[in-house]
């Protein structure tokens, strides 16, 4: 059982590394990155930074709102409330500094 199972996973193996280049040469995309004007590129990325604050702060609130519950599935003991106050402080500076650059 223990030497089918080897000799599968050593096919596997030379199945994946024989088939990679194969594979590489299929896309055309590799090295040219994502294609379309830099305008608008720019704009993508500014949406989704903005995007990305949002949500962290909306974490920040929710982890600032719920520190007294949930003590037991964040690790966090009730003595060391202070924790969970310091993570929700810093989700909410990162989101709005993720905001604040996605209105640059």
């Amino acid at each position: 059982m223990n030497r089918t199972l080897t000799l599968l996973w050593l096919l596997l193996l030379t199945l994946t590394i024989g088939l990679e280049p194969a594979l590489a040469n299929k896309f055309e995309t590799i090295g040219g990155g994502v294609s379309g004007l830099s305008h608008e590129k720019l704009m993508l990325l500014q949406r989704i930074v903005t995007y990305a604050g949002g949500f962290l702060l909306f974490l920040g609130v929710l982890a600032l709102l719920t520190r007294k519950r949930f003590e037991g599935l964040a690790g966090v003991s009730g003595r060391r409330s202070n924790t969970a106050i310091q993570g929700g402080i810093a989700l909410l500076v990162i989101g709005s500094l993720l905001i604040g650059a996605g209105y640059l």
